[in-house]
């Protein structure tokens, strides 16, 4: 098991990069709950970028929190990297185009 990190970091024009990495799981999903909403009350952004470039694994909880997230920057979370599995996961489950993502090219 790959633990799992999240880091939200402000950028100059007004949006927050959170970049993640480990497994993303019902037991992780709650830490990455907590650094997208202290990024979104703190920094209040119109757009949040994620970067899940360094997720080896991500299960249905983790895809509810994305959502969940999405729908708190009002459809302005945009994922802007992921592992294999990650996108594998997001096509399966139709959910690429509301993140920014595009079918037939992992990112």
């Amino acid at each position: 098991m790959t633990e799992f990190a999240a880091l939200a970091t402000p950028t100059a024009d007004g949006t927050v990069t959170v970049t993640a990495s480990g497994e993303l799981d019902m037991t992780s999903a709650p830490d990455l709950i907590a650094v997208l909403r202290e990024a979104i009350r703190t920094h209040g952004p119109s757009r949040v970028d994620l970067d899940l470039t360094g997720v080896t694994f991500m299960d249905s909880t983790g895809l509810q929190v994305l959502v969940a997230a999405n729908t708190d920057v009002g459809g302005g979370l945009r994922i802007t990297g992921t592992s294999p599995a990650v996108f594998r996961l997001l096509e399966l489950t139709g959910v690429l185009e509301e993140f920014g993502l595009r079918s037939g090219r992992s990112s």
